[in-house]
């Protein structure tokens, strides 16, 4: 069953770093709960942070499963764009 994660489950301490913060917030997810598919709403975030995330966080989590499937929902296609092109078989990107 899929697991539904908001962008506000996670602390975010340091504005300045709000990205990095947050993949190591997903990161410690991922590794302390059973998540072979997970959906994760990042709409909030901007294009480069949202972009970050996907890449970061996605390549984490096939490493722990690599038949997994992550749901990134964000909020332009210019998230989509800029992480196609690097051909991350695990995720599926829904614009909201």
């Amino acid at each position: 069953m899929a697991q539904t994660v908001l962008i506000n489950d996670f602390v975010i301490s340091d504005k300045n770093n709000k990205s990095t913060n947050l993949v190591e917030s997903i990161k410690k997810y991922i590794s302390e709960h059973d998540c072979p598919v997970l959906s994760m709403d990042i709409s909030n975030l901007n294009i480069l942070e949202a972009s970050k995330v996907t890449i970061l966080c996605s390549t984490y989590h096939w490493s722990k499963y690599p038949n997994g499937e992550i749901n990134w929902k964000i909020n332009s296609n210019e998230v989509r764009e800029l992480v196609n092109p690097l051909n991350l078989g695990n995720i599926k990107m829904i614009t909201v």
